[in-house]
């Protein structure tokens, strides 16, 4: 009975965010429209952009949601499937925070690796999810001028991708329900906040690769996330994805709760 409540409360604040985000799409669009009207007539339709940004912020957000839900249920009750293919995660690692930085000039995003290549087999898709997920709750405990890092180790059986931060950190009472904050937000609607699944699905993707996510806080102090994953060896089964869409489109909707609308300018299809 409590797991059927839980499931309740959860569709229940799922629907509030849609609810949420589609109304803000669905006003941005009505000004759009009004102003278009108006815009042959006056020949002034300068703040159409900011109408766009704010809609198209919604609709990545929606999308952002979804991509997680659908990882999170299908990874759950294992009829998500993983795509492994051969990955150099120091080329993954360094490609993002170059992407990430190139974002957010107010913030520091650095990375530092082992300098030569680190092959595995993973799904890289979720593993750039799974990243793009730490980044984003790093991003929203940030103010200009913080530090957010990306570091990759290597051991004889292991890589180990850290993602930490000089932000405000976590609450401490918050740490003891980090990957299941979703089923306990009262109110998913509030500014900023986003859909608080981001964590889950990251841990999930963690352990389906036989890997372990562990993530430390302390308020005021910033958050450190350590991303383990196992040494996969030459033999094991291999399949290959093409990679969907562009990698900044990829980037904005992994990011989409962590940035503002003026970062949705441009339509990158």
């Amino acid at each position: 009975m409590a797991g059927n409540q839980s499931e309740i409360k959860l569709y229940q604040q799922m629907s509030s965010y849609f609810l949420a985000s589609l109304q803000n799409a669905v006003a941005a669009t009505d000004l759009m429209a009004a102003r278009l009207e108006k815009h042959s007539e006056s020949g002034s339709g300068a703040d159409l952009g900011d109408y766009l940004s704010i809609l198209r912020r919604s609709q990545f957000q929606l999308l952002r949601l979804a991509e997680n839900l659908q990882v999170l249920s299908g990874l759950s009750d294992g009829t998500l499937k993983l795509y492994r293919e051969t990955v150099d995660l120091d080329k993954l690692c360094s490609d993002l925070a170059d992407s990430v930085q190139a974002l957010l000039p107010d913030l520091t995003v650095s990375y530092r690796g082992p300098d030569s290549p680190c092959i595995t087999l993973c799904d890289s898709e979720r593993i750039e999810r799974l990243l793009l997920n730490l980044l984003s709750n790093s991003i929203l405990h940030c103010e200009a001028g913080c530090e957010i890092r990306i570091q990759l180790l290597r051991s004889e059986e292991t890589f180990q991708i850290v993602v930490s931060d000089n932000g405000s950190g976590i609450p401490r009472e918050k740490m003891e329900t980090l990957f299941s904050d979703y089923l306990r937000r009262p109110d998913l609607t509030e500014r900023g906040r986003g859909a608080g699944i981001g964590l889950s699905v990251a841990e999930l993707i963690a352990r389906a690769h036989g890997g372990f996510l562990v993530v430390t806080s302390e308020e005021g102090h910033g958050t450190k996330a350590v991303f383990s994953l196992p040494h996969v060896y030459t033999g094991e089964l291999r399949s290959y994805r093409e990679p969907r869409g562009s990698r900044m489109r990829g980037l904005l909707i992994g990011l989409s709760d962590a940035l503002g609308s003026d970062k949705f300018q441009k339509p990158y299809l």
